[in-house]
């Protein structure tokens, strides 16, 4: 037994209460280690001196380096303390604490030396947002995916819409109205939330630059415009998500102006970080995004500049009824900020959904008191090497997805943004060297996995694209995809979605026979998808009621099936 592979923490992703009375806990050990046998001894902290309750823990997740042995402990009562007793190869029982291990169970030392589940305030208990839980994310680029019918300006329009040359500087005509006229679709595509990339007044086409925070940008409309776009959405019973962007403004926000103005006089230079008595773009003396001199860094330490941008998140909420934001770069904006614009927001709209941008490992903003979600870059890392790169096996695949579960507590993972591309990244479907079957084993695991899956406007036509602004081509509504029968078979994996298995079941993922297999399960019902990119023909025992690329029990390479289990 390798003790210096088994780890668990108090209070942490281990160990973590999920409602007012059941607790997870998990076990970290070696993969594959010749371990016997693990369970948790436990009951509520008063109790366990006297009586130790005894459950045993099975492997529930494997990664590439470590098995992770989960159990639920419930008794009723709240706040539990507990400790695991292990059984190593030859038998000897180790009973494994804060203190250590230890060959004798001390119970009279419990309170200095058990791991303990202190009472489960609901404040601090990270649980899904149950408006948002399994919901179906669709993507937009507003000025790409669609033009309203009875657009008033189209002086500004200098781009062709079909073109496959796009720019960041040049406008075909996409406004909120098309979006809202859109709407019947997204709703029969089987989509549950709307995430739009930022709508306030800006020079570009992406306007992450932003001069305006409280406006609406005139090519989108106006802020009528995104009332009327949020009240059809929910009246369909879609969500709609704005993006937010804090880190940075434009150079040309009335904000930074100002500071380029009057410089040290300037009412906003603690706004931002100037190094000098004026900002200059040339010498680039002020803390800016990427070096871009267009965008500014906002200084998210001062009061003032967390007022302002509070308030921004308490209108478009309160004044539009929107449901929740998107946070660009999130990552470099303090945790501080975050604690204070979650509250802020909350007591505008307890349920509001506030997702992070962070392409990493995300475990110290999520929670109740920052983000609620993170765009999880780590599925499509994984579905990268899996179908695009063929560096991962199945094997290799599951073991990152469950690696990348371990990373955060149940109710964070059951919220996470998965996806496979977006406005920053080439289309999926382009690095996949335009292979449609490959595209749809990949809408498969999305739509499988954990989270709230997310689609990226398009996808679902097999639209191409390299890196930005490649991937930022307007919506094809010409295309001829909408009546392929691969389209079709998008369709029915996201009406799949609206299963309640897939929305909330719990999870396992693993490897057999070169499949590579994601399973969602209930009390009631059990789903399992299976995905063949081994390079040959798989034969499986089982009756497949749904896929692609498969006869009868045999999925051929690059198909996918799915059946129900018992």
């Amino acid at each position: 037994m390798e003790k210096s592979a088994i780890l668990h923490q108090s209070d942490s992703r281990f160990s973590f209460p999920v409602s007012d009375t059941k607790a997870v806990v998990r076990l970290r050990t070696k993969r594959g280690d010749s371990i016997r046998s693990v369970a948790v001894l436990w009951n509520t902290a008063h109790r366990f001196w006297k009586q130790q309750l005894r459950l045993p823990l099975e492997i529930r997740y494997s990664d590439a380096l470590f098995d992770w042995y989960v159990g639920e402990l419930d008794n009723g009562t709240p706040g539990y303390s507990y400790l695991f007793e292990i059984t190593d190869e030859d038998g000897t029982v180790w009973y494994y604490n804060e203190s250590g291990f230890d060959t004798v169970l001390r119970v009279e030392h419990a309170f200095e030396d058990n791991f303990t589940v202190v009472f489960p305030n609901r404040s601090d208990t990270v649980v899904p947002n149950e408006q948002f839980e399994g919901r179906v994310f669709y993507q937009i680029f507003p000025e790409r995916f669609a033009r309203g019918a009875n657009k008033a300006d189209t002086s500004y329009i200098d781009m062709d819409w079909n073109t496959d040359k796009p720019d960041n500087m040049h406008f075909a005509g996409g406004d909120l109205n098309g979006i809202r006229e859109k709407l019947p679709y997204l709703k029969e595509l089987g989509i549950g939330a709307v995430y739009m990339t930022p709508i306030h007044q800006s020079v570009s086409a992406h306007k992450y630059d932003i001069d305006d925070y409280f406006s609406v940008d005139k090519m989108f409309g106006n802020i009528d415009d995104l009332k009327e776009l949020v009240r059809q959405a929910h009246a369909l019973d879609i969500k709609i998500v704005m993006d937010l962007v804090f880190n940075h403004s434009s150079y040309y926000n009335a904000l930074f102006a100002d500071v380029v103005r009057q410089g040290r006089k300037s009412k906003y230079y603690d706004w931002y970080f100037v190094y000098g008595d004026k900002p200059n773009k040339n010498k680039l003396n002020y803390n800016t995004f990427a070096d871009v001199w267009m965008m500014p860094k906002l200084n998210t330490n001062n009061p003032e500049v967390q007022d302002y941008l509070c308030r921004v998140g308490e209108y478009y909420l309160g004044e539009c009824g929107v449901d929740g934001y998107r946070l660009d770069v999130a990552f470099d904006v303090s945790h501080d900020f975050w604690r204070l614009f979650k509250r802020r927001c909350k007591a505008v709209n307890p349920q509001v959904f506030i997702i992070g941008e962070d392409w990493q490992n995300s475990e110290s903003f999520l929670g109740n008191d920052q983000w609620d979600s993170v765009m999880n870059y780590a599925f499509k890392y994984a579905c990268e090497r899996f179908l695009v790169e063929e560096r991962y096996d199945a094997a290799d695949f599951c073991n990152y997805l469950n690696g990348a579960l371990m990373r955060y507590k149940d109710g964070t993972n059951m919220m996470m943004l998965n996806l496979v591309d977006s406005h920053d990244t080439p289309r999926f479907f382009e690095q996949l060297h335009k292979n449609k079957s490959r595209m749809l084993m990949t809408v498969a695991a999305l739509m499988f996995y954990p989270g709230c899956p997310m689609i990226y406007y398009g996808d679902e036509i097999f639209m191409d694209g390299k890196m930005d602004p490649y991937n930022r081509k307007c919506m094809r509504w010409d295309s001829k995809e909408f009546a392929s029968a691969e389209h079709r078979v998008i369709r029915e994996l996201i009406g799949m979605r609206q299963r309640d298995v897939l929305r909330r079941g719990d999870t396992r993922i693993y490897a057999r026979d070169g499949l590579a297999i994601i399973e969602r399960s209930t009390q009631d019902e059990t789903l399992i998808l299976a995905l063949n990119r081994s390079g040959r023909d798989v034969s499986i025992d089982v009756d497949p009621i749904y896929g692609h690329g498969y006869d009868g029990r045999i999925v051929h390479n690059d198909g996918f099936v799915v059946w129900e289990g018992k």
